[in-house]
């Protein structure tokens, strides 16, 4: 098996496709650690003309770096990206709101894992400013079916 090579295309590495994607290509990745970049909408469904991105996309936009180091991981391994979700926001603050198609770098730290639960550090800086900082928690791994009660 060949080595996989950074960055990668988010694509490659996440279940969501346009529109709902925000990651362009994952640059970075160590253990606990990643790097990831996208464009701040100018249009579309995470942009609104009038207050531009909503406080969603900021935290969309973590969790969604953190899909794509987790695909990546499980690429390296040879498996198949797993599942997960969103399940928390611990904390978010929005420092400053870049201009539409503005390109940003997202970076996450995981600070805490439990089993599948983990809680992940994000920030979200542009090449003038830090933007916004989230701390998310979120559940990887296998979805329980619900059986009969």
């Amino acid at each position: 098996m060949n080595a996989l090579t950074l960055p990668r295309p988010a694509l490659e590495l996440v279940p969501q496709r346009p529109p709902m994607l925000l990651v362009d290509e994952l640059l970075e990745w160590r253990p606990g650690r990643a790097l990831a970049r996208a464009v701040v909408p100018a249009a579309g469904i995470w942009y609104d003309p009038e207050t531009g991105v909503p406080t969603e996309y900021w935290i969309e936009l973590v969790a969604q770096a953190m899909a794509a180091a987790n695909g990546y991981d499980a690429m390296q391994a040879g498996a198949a990206p797993g599942s997960g979700m969103l399940v928390g926001v611990d904390s978010f603050r929005l420092y400053q709101v870049p201009r539409p198609g503005a390109t940003v770098l997202v970076e996450l730290k995981k600070t805490f894992e439990f089993g599948a639960v983990k809680i992940i550090k994000g920030w979200v800086r542009s090449a003038e400013a830090d933007l916004a900082e989230v701390e998310i928690k979120v559940w990887e791994g296998e979805m329980m079916e619900e059986g009969p009660r």
